[in-house]
């Protein structure tokens, strides 16, 4: 009979058991702390899949879900020579809660050694991260990783390329920079198309994290870019990702957010002041947006942020919206300018009243709220201030045209 090794691991956290054992409970929990993708039904005999950028993933079924106390699971990982078993008990102690797990049923053949470091190595960093996640709310995978410090806006196709006249046909665009960090330094603009960081082509939004394996802040990386079809190398040093600073409530929350909409409402007041409606749906190029068409995506975006803020609470996905151009053009020729505004500025303010609204219980679980807060707490009004150049470049094109 071959034999078998147990690998065991305990931490403390100073959180409620059932907030902690909350973290392990749906697809969208894990993805918090533990995997980059997550599917599982949270039951005696549901199934369980998880993934990360990296590649590896593993998969198994729950053989038991006592809530609030223990969670079983077979477990059957990329590479592994055979299924093993997971077992993760969950204890109040005055610290808050221990959670302890066992994970059974390894080989101990040389064929087995590596697969057994990666299992003991992922588990520690996993458990690690929870800890911070749930202590201070902050993703380690995410704020020891340096930040680029842009807003990335589509991903490079065929058809795109054809449109912007690229000589590739991958890359990624971005429609702005954040201020005072590595981008901004490095001269990156306003829709440029990254074509590889450090070395590897970009085909997707998650080419970045692999771009950036292994990096730590105050490195620096080449960055291969096309700007207006111009191929141009530049080199970039990698900024440390501030923390956020966070709210101490619901309101505080909401009122700082409001703040930024009047700021940056005020800013589009200005950019539309004395525009006509045939100005403002004016579009530069065909499929190319128009002032109005540019205010459809942002009430888009607001109108699916008020979506995302009631998933966020009940720990679901969002999903997402695609950015089809004859939808957008077919709200746009729907409204008056005076009315997309005065519909866009409305859907701010219930998203205000939506973030003024959230339960106590989620603003008092920090891996929720400090998550939700650092995601999007204000970034989509932030996100409205990056579109305003592009606004205005529609509009120069209709006062060019003649």
């Amino acid at each position: 009979m071959s034999q078998t090794q147990t690998l065991e691991f305990s931490r403390t956290l100073k959180a409620p058991v059932k907030q902690v054992f909350s973290a392990f409970a749906s697809s969208v929990s894990l993805e918090s702390w533990f995997s980059d993708f997550a599917e599982i039904v949270p039951s005696e005999n549901g199934r369980f899949y998880v993934f990360w950028n990296a590649g590896h993933h593993a998969s198994g079924l729950f053989t038991a879900f006592e809530e609030g106390e223990r969670i079983a699971l077979s477990w059957q990982g990329r590479g592994e020579p055979h299924e093993t078993q997971v077992e993760i008990i969950f204890t109040t102690v005055e610290e808050g809660a221990q959670v302890t797990i066992t994970h059974n049923g390894l080989g101990t053949t040389e064929q087995w050694n590596q697969s057994a470091q990666a299992i003991s190595d992922g588990w520690d960093g996993a458990l690690d991260n929870l800890v911070a996640v749930m202590e201070t709310g902050l993703d380690k995978r995410l704020y020891d990783r340096p930040m680029l410090g842009i807003f990335p806006s589509q991903v490079i196709d065929e058809k795109i390329a054809a449109e912007l006249k690229l000589p590739v046909e991958t890359g990624v665009q971005i429609s702005g920079v954040v201020p005072d960090m590595g981008a901004e330094a490095a001269g990156l603009q306003s829709d440029d198309v990254i074509f590889s960081l450090n070395g590897h082509e970009l085909k997707s939004f998650p080419d970045f994290a692999i771009a950036l394996g292994g990096i730590k802040a105050g490195d620096v990386v080449e960055v291969v870019l096309y700007r207006a079809g111009e191929k141009l190398s530049l080199d970039m040093e990698l900024s440390r990702r501030a923390a956020p600073e966070i709210p101490a409530s619901a309101a505080d929350l909401a009122d700082r957010v409001a703040q930024t909409y009047a700021e940056i409402d005020a800013e589009l007041a200005e950019v539309f002041a004395e525009v006509t409606e045939e100005a403002a749906s004016f579009s530069p190029a065909p499929e190319t947006w128009s002032a109005k068409e540019t205010l459809v995506h942002l009430l888009y975006t607001e109108r699916w942020l008020h979506l995302a803020i009631s998933c966020a609470v009940s720990s679901q996905r969002a999903g997402g919206f695609a950015n089809e151009y004859k939808l957008i053009a077919a709200m746009a020729e729907a409204y008056t300018l005076k009315g997309l505004l005065e519909t866009l500025m409305q859907a701010e303010k219930v998203t205000v009243a939506s973030l003024a609204a959230l339960p106590e219980r989620f603003v008092t679980d920090k891996r929720k709220f400090v998550g939700f807060v650092s995601g999007m707490g204000q970034g989509f009004a932030q996100h409205t201030r990056s579109h305003i150049p592009q606004i205005q470049e529609a509009l120069a094109a209709y006062a060019n045209k003649s």
